[in-house]
């Protein structure tokens, strides 16, 4: 979770994140890493997942509420999705392999 929290921090110090379904749908493209938290519509998730397979970009489940994430993000408001755009491939490696999965 601590890779997880870094990476997230340093995107948004960056201001390299896209955030909210639609923000992340179109910039699924140049993102390196998704992250969804459990509390996204399935349908959007669905969508999601679908354009990250064809853009082969990994798909992180955040265990908690968009709450949860949103304070994650220093933001005073619920996050779904968060695409992220900066990040080492070693970061985001040691993220996915603390969910258990890789790309």
């Amino acid at each position: 979770m601590k890779a997880l929290e870094k990476v997230i921090k340093d995107a948004v110090a960056a201001e390299k994140y896209k955030i909210g379904v639609k923000e992340v749908l179109q910039s699924v493209t140049g993102s390196k890493l998704i992250i969804l938290s459990k509390s996204i519509d399935s349908g959007d998730k669905t969508k999601l997942e679908e354009q990250t397979k064809n853009a082969n970009v990994a798909v992180y489940e955040y265990p908690g509420t968009s709450v949860q994430l949103g304070k994650l993000c220093n933001k005073p408001f619920r996050i779904t999705a968060i695409a992220i755009n900066s990040g080492t491939v070693a970061e985001i490696d040691a993220i996915m392999s603390e969910k258990g999965t890789t790309k």
